[in-house]
Order: C-alpha cells, then structure tokens, then sequence
C-alpha cells in the first residue's frame, strides 16, 4: 500500500513554518553548518529549498523509503544520487568526503566545555554567581 500523495492543510502550514525557520537561518554566523532535513513526503521538497539557499542536505532511506510520486520505493544510494544531481543542476558544489569531515568537525576535539563552546560560535557559560533574567526579574 502506498502513502496518498495528497497534500494535507498540515502539510502546506508545515512548509510554511520551515521555510521561514530556513530564511531565519540565512542570519546564522559564518561558521555554522545549518543542515536542513525532514522526513517522509516532505524530504524531497525541503532538501530542493534548503539546497537553493545553499544549506547543507541529507537524506536515506531512515527519513524515506518512497520516491516524490509514491508509487515505488528509493534506497539511500539513488536518494543521494538525485540530490547530487539536482545540486550540480543548480550549480551548488558537492563536498568531498574529506571536506564533509572538516564542516562536520569530525575528529576535532577541544580541551574543555568553554573551548567547545567559544570555537563552535556559542556563548559562554555562566558562573555560577552569575544570576539569569529570569531570576533577576523574581
């Protein structure tokens, strides 16, 4: 039995809500990796806009098993195959796996939490003295 290919009112309001998270994340500091994925119907159409505004895409048969008309299924090597080739279509570079590992900071490790943080465009922690808005405002 195949999934229906009907969009639903959720579908169209999901979309929308995504595809504004997907501008806000344009505002990101340069160096963060904003890797954009859904599942079932919405895996192809999200990964076509996150490729347009040039984000990071994933895709497997973990977050789909069905091709966009839902009429057969699609293992993980033809889905990254489609992706690779709608990428190049739009003139978007495919990384290399040894560049993959470095966006991904694969093996790179950091000497304590606050290094971590300060490397990877986080802000820091705070003391323990330190008091929150929240408290602060009681």
């Amino acid at each position: 039995m195949t999934p229906s290919t009907e969009p639903t009112e959720a579908d169209a309001k999901n979309a929308a809500s995504t595809a504004a998270r997907m501008r806000a994340g344009k505002w990101l500091a340069i160096s963060a990796a904003l890797t954009l994925e859904s599942s079932m119907r919405n895996v192809l159409p999200i990964n076509m806009m996150a490729i347009a505004l040039g984000l990071h895409v994933r895709c497997g048969i973990e977050d789909n098993i069905w091709t966009q008309d839902r009429k057969s299924k699609m293992g993980t090597v033809k889905q990254i195959e489609q992706l690779v080739r709608i990428s190049r279509e739009v003139g978007r570079e495919i990384a290399t796996g040894k560049e993959a590992r470095r966006i991904c900071k694969i093996d790179v490790f950091y000497n304590s939490i606050e290094e971590t943080l300060a490397k990877n465009g986080f802000a820091p922690n705070r003391v323990p003295e330190q008091r929150g808005l929240a408290q602060k405002a009681a």
